[in-house]
Order: C-alpha cells, then structure tokens, then sequence
C-alpha cells in the first residue's frame, strides 16, 4: 500500500484507506510494522490528468480554420 504523510497536531500520521483496512481485517488499537522508503512521485501523479473540452482533432481543426482566415 503507498500512502501519504499528513499533519496531525504536532505529529505525523498515515491513513489506512477503508478498502484496505476491511480486506487486512484492521481494527481501532492494532499494532501493525512500517516499513519506510522514500518513494519520488511521478511526473504525471503531481500534475494529474488534464481533462480537455474539446477533442485533439476539433482543436487541430480549429486552428487549420485559423491560418486560413490570415
């Protein structure tokens, strides 16, 4: 499971997400072992997904329509 640090008072916390903890049987009060490694996210994972209005070919179409009108 990769999780990410968050603030929590002074401290710093993981969250277990619910999925996770249901299908682990993690309850309230467990112990559980961390293991730590620095993990670098990706470029795509820090921008995340552009999401577009129109389509590729409606926008290449658009500025082809463009040129013509100079």
């Amino acid at each position: 499971m990769i999780t990410r640090v968050k603030r929590w008072g002074n401290s710093l916390g993981l969250i277990v997400p619910a999925a996770v903890a249901r299908s682990q049987n993690i309850r309230d009060g467990d112990y559980l072992e961390v293991e730590i490694r620095r993990r670098v996210p990706t470029p795509s994972e820090l921008s995340g997904t552009w999401k577009f209005r129109r389509s590729l070919p409606e926008l290449i179409r658009e500025m082809k329509e463009g040129w013509d009108d100079l």
